[in-house]
């Protein structure tokens, strides 16, 4: 049906196939034409990308580090614990999250709480490095850099320039 999608999707790829199939059944396309047709039409807005960008890396990780002490501390626990008994299944795409997943092993007992948290804290610090690798390479973001002392209004004072330079604001 669609050589060039079954050629870069894993015959294990449910959630992708499925997609597919949807994207098929529904505009008659395949995903490959339907993709390469959405990607030549001009935006509905006009945008702007404006990413913020840690100075030092350290001050990321140690600001990832708190959040999930913050999430723990918040209930995280108990909060994976509800979704299991309201029935949401091992296997559902909300628990295989970052968090989620490290916390059903807890329930499961396959781990204890304190290397579900080192272990939240490492996949989330590794998932920022990946969103940052794959940011990167896109020219079209204006980077603010963000300091240790995280300035808000200096933040929303250097976007609204931007927006403003680019016609938006």
């Amino acid at each position: 049906m669609d050589p060039v999608a079954a050629e870069k999707l894993h015959p294990a790829d449910v959630k992708r196939i499925l997609r597919a199939l949807e994207v098929f059944r529904e505009t008659g396309q395949t995903i490959s034409a339907h993709d390469a047709a959405e990607r030549v039409l001009p935006p509905k807005f006009p945008s702007v990308k404006i990413g913020l960008r840690f100075a030092d890396r350290e001050d990321m990780k140690t600001l990832i580090d708190h959040r999930v002490d913050a999430m723990v501390a918040a209930g995280l626990l108990d909060e994976v614990r509800l979704l299991l008994i309201r029935g949401l299944p091992w296997s559902a795409t909300a628990l295989q999250a970052i968090g989620y997943k490290e916390f059903s092993g807890v329930l499961a007992g396959e781990k204890t709480e304190t290397e579900a948290v080192e272990e939240v804290k490492l996949r989330s610090r590794q998932y920022a490095k990946r969103q940052l690798t794959w940011l990167r390479r896109d020219s079209g973001i204006h980077w603010i850099e963000w300091e240790k002392n995280r300035d808000f209004a200096r933040a929303v004072q250097i976007s609204t320039e931007i927006l403003s330079a680019e016609g938006l604001f």
